[in-house]
C-alpha cells in the first residue's frame, strides 16, 4: 500500500512557526503574498508578527530581556515606532529636569541607556544622572588627572570609558590613561582584567597630545591620539579591555577612527577626508595587524586650495547585543547609520568655511569591502557615495551640542529655527510614508508639518560637480526652541542651556515607551 506523501504544510503549526521564524523579512513577505496557509500561520503567530516588525524596524531581539512574551514585545515595539513620529505632538509626555551646574563647563558628554554623563574642560570631575529617576540626583566621580574624552556603552556592557591625562593638554601632556567603569556599581568594571590601561608617550616623536578620540565595540576599544605637531602621524591603538590586551598600535595620518564591526574600522584620512576601511586580522604568528582594504573618496571641492577637515564621527549603539539591558530589543548595529561632521575650508583670501554633516549607511559601507582574495582599491565619490549618503547643512548649528545618532535615527537642532529635527533613515518607514498621490517616491518626507533644510542636491560652488543625496529619510520637528538635543534607544532630550547666564541647564525629556 502506497504511503500518502507528507507535505510541508502537513507539519504541526508549532514546527512551521519555528521554521518560518528563521526566514528574513523579504522571504516572509513573499510567503505572505503567495500562500494562504503561510499567511494564516503568520497572521496568527505573535512570534512571527514580532519577527516581521523587528526586522522592519531594524532592531535585534534581546534574549536577556525581562519581557519574554512575543506579544508583549510586539506591542512595545509598535509603541516605540509610533512615539518616534508623534512624540512632539503630546506636550503632556514631556518632563523637565533642571540642573544647577555653576562653574561646570561641559567639555565631553554622552547619553546611553538613559544615563547622561558629562565632564568639565581639563578637569578630573565627571558628573552623571539617570533620566529614569523621578528626582534625578547628580552623582560625581573625581579622577587624579584631566578628563579628555568619555563614552558610554550602557545597554551593551554597562560600561563607561574615560580617557585622561596627567595634566591639561595646553600644559603639554604626553601619556594617557584609559579607565573602565561599571555604571551600575559606580566602580571599576568587574569584567576588565586591567581597570586602567596606560598609554605611554612615543619616545621617537617627543611631542605633546593635542586631541583624542575613542570608540567602543563590545570588548574592543579604538583610541586615536593626535599630536600638536600636525606634520606628525596620529597613533591608533586597538585594545581588548576585557582581556587587558593591546591588539594593535600603529601610526597613520588619520583624524577619526570608528568601528564598522568587530574586525573592521573606518579611518578618516587627515589630508583628504577619504574614508579608509581597514580589516583587523590575525597574522600567521598569532599577532593582530590592520590592513587597508578600500579608500572611499569624498566629492572634489570647487575652489583651488579648499580642503576637508572631518571633525568628528558619531555612531550608536556600541556593539551587537544588550548584555546589560532588560529592554526587549535594541537597534541593530549593522543597520545603524554613521554621522561624519565635515568642516570645509574654502580656498581664497576670505577663508570662507562651511560645516556639513554626512550620514552614511553602515551596512552599505561593509558591503563595499572587497573579498579577501581581491586587492585593495580606491573608489571615487560617484562610484560609491550618492546612493548610501545624505548631506545635511549644519549652518550655524551648535558646536557645544552637535548632532547625535542612535540606530537609524539622527537628531539635531535646526540651524534656522532652533527646533529639534529628527531624521529617520529606516528604509521601511521611508517607503511607507514617502509615496505621494502620484505614487512617486521622494528621498525626503516631512511629517507633522516639519520644516526641513535637509539637502537633496548641492549645485556646483561648494563641490566641483552637482552632488546628490539619495539616502532616504523621514523628518519630524518640535515646536519649542532648544540649544541642543540628545538621543538614545528610549529617550529624546531637548537641552535648554543657560550655563553662561545663570549656571543652569534644563532637560526636556521624552521617554519613548
Amino acid at each position: 500500500m502506497a504511503r500518502t506523501p507528507l507535505h510541508f504544510f502537513d507539519l504541526p503549526a508549532e514546527i512551521l512557526i519555528l521554521i518560518l521564524s528563521s526566514l528574513n523579512l523579504a522571504t516572509l513577505a513573499s510567503c505572505l503574498a503567495t500562500n494562504r496557509r503561510v499567511k494564516s500561520i503568520i497572521d496568527g503567530s505573535a512570534l512571527l508578527q514580532y519577527r516581521l516588525a523587528a526586522q522592519a524596524a531594524c532592531v535585534e531581539d534581546n534574549p536577556w530581556s525581562t519581557t519574554t512574551n512575543s506579544a508583549h514585545k510586539l506591542v512595545a515595539l509598535q509603541q516605540r515606532q509610533k512615539y518616534f513620529t508623534e512624540f512632539f505632538r503630546d506636550s503632556s509626555s514631556v518632563r523637565t529636569i533642571e540642573m544647577n551646574w555653576q562653574d561646570f563647563n561641559v567639555h565631553t558628554y554622552a547619553l546611553s541607556g538613559g544615563i547622561f554623563a558629562a565632564a568639565d574642560v581639563d578637569s578630573g570631575v565627571l558628573r552623571w544622572f539617570s533620566l529614569a529617576a523621578k528626582e534625578p540626583v547628580v552623582q560625581q566621580l573625581e579622577l587624579q588627572g584631566c578628563i579628555q574624552e568619555l563614552t558610554l556603552a550602557i545597554p551593551e556592557e554597562d560600561l563607561l570609558v574615560v580617557v585622561s591625562t596627567s595634566r591639561p593638554l595646553h600644559q603639554g601632556a604626553k601619556s594617557l590613561k584609559i579607565h573602565f567603569y561599571e555604571m551600575s556599581t559606580q566602580s571599576v568594571h568587574r569584567l576588565a582584567r586591567k581597570p586602567v590601561a596606560k598609554v605611554s608617550a612615543i619616545g621617537s616623536l617627543g611631542n605633546f597630545v593635542s586631541d583624542t578620540g575613542v570608540d567602543v565595540f563590545g570588548s574592543r576599544i579604538a583610541l586615536l591620539v593626535l599630536y600638536t605637531d600636525s606634520e606628525l602621524p596620529s597613533r591608533l591603538l586597538v585594545y581588548d579591555w576585557k582581556q587587558g590586551r593591546l591588539l594593535m598600535d600603529f601610526l597613520g595620518r588619520f583624524s577619526i577612527a570608528r568601528f564598522l564591526s568587530l574586525d573592521v574600522l573606518v579611518l578618516v584620512e587627515r589630508e583628504t577626508g577619504a574614508l579608509e576601511l581597514w580589516t583587523i586580522q590575525k597574522t600567521s604568528s598569532g599577532d593582530v595587524a590592520g590592513h587597508s582594504r578600500i579608500s572611499l573618496q569624498l566629492p572634489q571641492l570647487a575652489k583651488p586650495g579648499s580642503k576637508y577637515i572631518v571633525l568628528d564621527a558619531e555612531s550608536n549603539p556600541k556593539g551587537s547585543g544588550s548584555l546589560s539591558s532588560q529592554e526587549p530589543f535594541q537597534s541593530s548595529f549593522t543597520d545603524s547609520i554613521l554621522l561624519f561632521q565635515v568642516f570645509i575650508l574654502h580656498g581664497g583670501g576670505d577663508q570662507e568655511t562651511q560645516v556639513l554633516d554626512m550620514v552614511v549607511s553602515r551596512r552599505a559601507l561593509l558591503q563595499l569591502l572587497p573579498s579577501a582574495e581581491e586587492h585593495s582599491r580606491e573608489l571615487s565619490w560617484k562610484e560609491w557615495g550618492p546612493p548610501v549618503t545624505r548631506w545635511l547643512d549644519r549652518g550655524s548649528g551648535s558646536d557645544i551640542w552637535p548632532p547625535i545618532t542612535c540606530g537609524q535615527r539622527h537628531a539635531s537642532t535646526d540651524p534656522l529655527t532652533g527646533r529639534i529635527r529628527l531624521l529617520d533613515f529606516n528604509p521601511c518607514t521611508h517607503r511607507k510614508l514617502t509615496r505621494n498621490a502620484a505614487g512617486e517616491e521622494r528621498t525626503v518626507c516631512t511629517v507633522s508639518g516639519a520644516e526641513t533644510h535637509v539637502v537633496n542636491r548641492f549645485s556646483p560652488g561648494i563641490f566641483s560637480e552637482e552632488i546628490t543625496s539619495q539616502l532616504g529619510c523621514v523628518v519630524a520637528d518640535s515646536q519649542p526652541v532648544y540649544s541642543g538635543v540628545l538621543l538614545d534607544e528610549s529617550w529624546i532630550v531637548g537641552i535648554k542651556d543657560t550655563m553662561n547666564v545663570d549656571g543652569k541647564v534644563a532637560f526636556d525629556v521624552w521617554h519613548l515607551e
